[in-house]
């Protein structure tokens, strides 16, 4: 039985080398076929392409003549041309001083329409405050509780330039309470 499989087995593997053959062979001969037909199409262009070659040079002659029939019209638009080249300077000199000037504008108003909005926000903001504060100050109790509030924030503000700051120290601007007293000794030599 062994044999009869290893038989088999062999039998399967050339019928598979052989079926990749075939198929090699096929694809090979397809390959020389269209190589054939591009070879032939190729052909067909380089005959194509050497009758435009011919007919491309008679008509450069064509465009020869015609350049010096334009050469005569080229010096008189040449005149024509520098003058439109003064003018366009001017025109364009004028145009990148409007477009500054345009910009300066835009930069202008776009700086008042930020400070409008801010304004505007601002008001809003003192508005809401305005009807907040209102309706708490609207009674006595709210009044009374508001103004012992502020009582009670108020810190002493002394003038430290005018009093030469006299031995308190300061912080974040506000003089604390407590007195330093500094000593100054001399060095001992």
């Amino acid at each position: 039985m062994n044999r009869g499989v290893v038989k088999n087995l062999i039998l399967f593997l050339l019928l598979g080398v052989t079926l990749a053959s075939v198929f090699s062979y096929i694809s090979e001969l397809k390959a020389r076929f269209s190589l054939q037909d591009s070879l032939a199409q190729t052909q067909i262009k380089l005959t194509l392409l050497t009758q435009e070659q011919q007919n491309l040079l008679q008509e450069l002659k064509k465009e020869k003549e015609f350049s010096l029939s334009l050469l005569k019209k080229n010096y008189d638009l040449k005149v024509y041309l520098k003058a439109s080249q003064i003018r366009l300077g001017n025109l364009l000199r004028e145009n990148a001083e409007t477009q500054q000037d345009l910009a300066e504008i835009n930069t202008r108003f776009a700086v008042l329409k930020a400070e409008n909005r801010a304004l505007i926000e601002s008001h809003k903001r003192g508005y809401i405050e305005n009807q907040q504060l209102k309706l708490k100050l609207s009674s006595v109790r709210e009044l009374k509780k508001a103004i012992r509030a502020l009582r009670t924030r108020r810190a002493p503000v002394y003038n430290l330039d005018t009093e030469k700051n006299q031995g308190f120290m300061t912080k974040d601007g506000w003089p604390t309470l407590d007195r330093i007293k500094i000593e100054v000794l001399p060095a001992k030599n």
